[in-house]
């Protein structure tokens, strides 16, 4: 009995993922935008996994993430940039409380795909990440729920 509760202890720590260290993460705008590129490039959720900053994401939210991120892994890149963040691009959906930043953005990593552009909007594809600095490294940030669901 005690071998099997020891058996799935390690089995809960091998599965649950782990923060990554500051080491591993990309510590420069040029590392950030490298492992992104390398990522995508090479199908990597991985490396996007420990990117994310992920705390106080719900659910939904994570899935939706993981999804906006699977759907740009093993595409082409035709420009991945790094610019600084305008913080009052975000105060307008912001403003109404309901929902925060986890993390303070100070750059946009801004993907552009080599594909062709929308025939709707004429641009082309584009994946957008909010990205700021946790513990000296940087990390995607997420916008998430400023408030508790309440079903009552």
């Amino acid at each position: 009995m005690i071998r099997a509760a020891l058996s799935l202890a390690a089995a809960i720590l091998v599965a649950a993922p782990l923060a990554a260290a500051p080491a591993e993460l990309p510590q420069t705008e040029d590392e950030l935008a490298n492992a992104v590129r390398s990522a995508i490039e090479a199908r990597d959720y991985d490396t996007f996994e420990r990117i994310v900053f992920w705390k106080d994401a719900g659910t939904i939210k994570k899935r939706i993430v993981a999804f906006q991120i699977r759907s740009g892994l093993g595409r082409k890149v035709k420009v991945l940039t790094v610019e600084p963040f305008d913080q009052h691009k975000l105060d307008a959906m912001l403003a109404d409380g309901r929902h925060a930043l986890n993390l303070p953005v100070s750059h946009v990593v801004r993907v552009v795909y080599d594909e062709p552009a929308s025939e709707t909007t004429g641009k082309p594809p584009t994946s957008v990440f909010l990205a700021g600095r946790k513990d000296e490294a940087f990390r995607i940030a997420l916008v998430v729920r400023a408030f508790e669901d309440d079903d009552d």
